[in-house]
């Protein structure tokens, strides 16, 4: 009779335990405002969501003001990637946060977002937090490719050319891209 009572209360606690999440949701509540140094960028109906790693962990879409509330929960995730987008306005990272200090949150963005530099004067990439692989974007009417062949036949082309990612004639909220996370800024 013992071992069936051990085997139960094992079973029943893995069936409690199991299905419980061990880390608590994170409510964020988000303000959008346009940069004070570029204001061309517009903060209604964006949509704004979360990557942790490769997957969209929630998304929102701004009110009138800029404002809206994201909900999730963080598991092993390394870093938290805020991005935007909307009408005239391409996948855009705004932040990248690597923890939180609480459960419920407050924060604000900026589209574009700020630019950090190094003492150099190079622009910091928000996510990697490097420098060697940013590129200020060019925008015009004919966007350059670069073709590149490797000793193995391998084809790949780039848009980075003479120390620019070059992009079409539209002018986006974008200044600047980073080549090893291969997003814009």
């Amino acid at each position: 009779m013992r071992p069936c009572l051990f085997i139960s209360t094992i079973f029943v606690s893995t069936l409690f335990f199991g299905f419980r999440s061990l880390t608590y949701p994170v409510e964020i509540t988000g303000h959008i405002k346009k940069n004070p140094k570029d204001t061309s960028a517009y903060v209604e109906h964006l949509t704004v969501f979360v990557k942790g790693g490769r997957k969209i962990l929630a998304k929102a879409l701004t009110d009138d003001k800029g404002n809206f509330r994201l909900s999730f929960t963080p598991m092993k995730e390394k870093s938290f990637d805020f991005f935007c987008t909307g009408i005239g306005i391409d996948t855009l990272l705004i932040e990248s946060v690597t923890t939180f200090d609480s459960d419920e949150v407050e924060m604000t963005f900026y589209v574009p977002g700020k630019v950090k530099t190094n003492a150099l004067g190079k622009v910091i990439c928000p996510k990697c937090k490097r420098t060697d692989k940013v590129y200020e974007i060019q925008y015009g009417d004919n966007p350059i490719s670069v073709r590149h062949i490797s000793s193995s036949g391998d084809t790949t082309y780039s848009r980075i050319y003479k120390g620019k990612y070059y992009e079409d004639c539209e002018v986006r909220p974008a200044k600047y891209y980073c080549d090893r996370d291969k997003i814009k800024f």
